[in-house]
């Protein structure tokens, strides 16, 4: 499929009509991935349906459509875009046949995704995405044009793709770091009461009870890997993977998420940053060490998460 061709592709989606009003889930799907592919947080042609594009599928959501829809699944846009030849889905390792027995006799989307393993663009279509900052804009303008997304709204979207910020300027098969970093997120995310953090009383953020969700959390100028709350001490933490990026840009990044936080933070609330990585330098060390409001932290290969001395 060229690029082009899916252009024209999603100008068509089938969309949920029950109730009499058509529903925004796939378009909003895709600016969820359209967004997370400039983010840099989607490196490769494959799209998994995890905390991270469940969390910015249902911010895009309440922020376009506040107090509507609210029983919204991510899961049926993320299945059924498949129908509309989006992409297509990819079945879990000895799952081909359970997933095409499953969506032959109509099974219900749980029971298809459970034989699921992502969903995968077509590379052409991918690489467009990955490279060029006007391939994200005309799918997003695309969107916003054919399925009547609220104007008044929108701006939100377009901030979302400041061209300050870095991006994946080239698709790549393989990035064997980020990924163990993405599947650090997700561990984060499931297995968060066992964590260090938790021990020290910090929560994974929820929107209902905080205000804020506690993964990807959108910015104007970017998306929080996971935000965190310490009610003893009423401190907000936030916390970077760094994914490749260098010392100093993991740190100014971190430092201008915590700003924005401190801007929507109560009266008297802190906030705290922590950077964690595979592994650490001396460079990421000392510009930890010259803020006392930041901590390093370091993942083994059981990704599991400990403090490291910067001093």
């Amino acid at each position: 499929m060229t690029f082009d061709q899916f252009v024209e592709t999603i100008r068509h989606l089938r969309r949920d009509r029950s109730g009499g009003r058509p529903k925004p889930y796939k378009p909003l799907m895709l600016a969820s991935v359209v967004v997370l592919i400039h983010k840099g947080e989607i490196r490769t042609r494959e799209v998994f349906l995890d905390g991270g594009l469940e969390s910015v599928f249902h911010q895009l959501l309440r922020k376009l459509f506040p107090g509507e829809f609210e029983s919204a699944r991510a899961l049926y846009p993320f299945l059924h875009l498949e129908t509309d030849r989006v992409w297509r889905l990819v079945p879990k390792d000895g799952a081909a046949e359970g997933l095409r027995a499953a969506k032959e006799s109509g099974a219900s989307e749980w029971r298809v995704l459970k034989s699921v393993r992502c969903a995968a663009l077509d590379p052409e279509v991918f690489e467009a995405l990955a490279s060029s900052f006007q391939s994200r804009f005309r799918v997003l303008q695309t969107l916003i044009q054919e399925y009547d997304l609220p104007r008044d709204r929108t701006g939100h979207l377009w901030d979302l793709l400041s061209t300050e910020e870095e991006h994946v300027e080239a698709p790549v098969a393989r990035e064997p770091g980020i990924l163990t970093e993405k599947a650090l997120e997700q561990h984060l995310q499931d297995h968060w009461p066992s964590t260090e953090f938790a021990r020290l009383g910090i929560e994974l953020a929820d929107e209902e009870r905080h205000g804020l969700p506690g993964r990807q959390v959108l910015t104007p100028r970017n998306t929080i890997d996971l935000l965190g709350y310490r009610e003893d001490a009423r401190e907000w933490w936030v916390f970077e993977l760094k994914k490749g990026r260098s010392s100093d840009a993991v740190v100014g990044q971190v430092q201008r998420y915590m700003g924005w936080i401190a801007q929507q933070a109560k009266p008297r609330e802190q906030v705290r940053g922590a950077i964690i990585v595979g592994r650490t330098d001396e460079n990421l060390k000392a510009s930890v060490a010259s803020n006392d409001r930041l901590s390093l932290w370091r993942y083994d290969a059981e990704l599991r998460v400990s403090r490291v001395a910067v001093g």
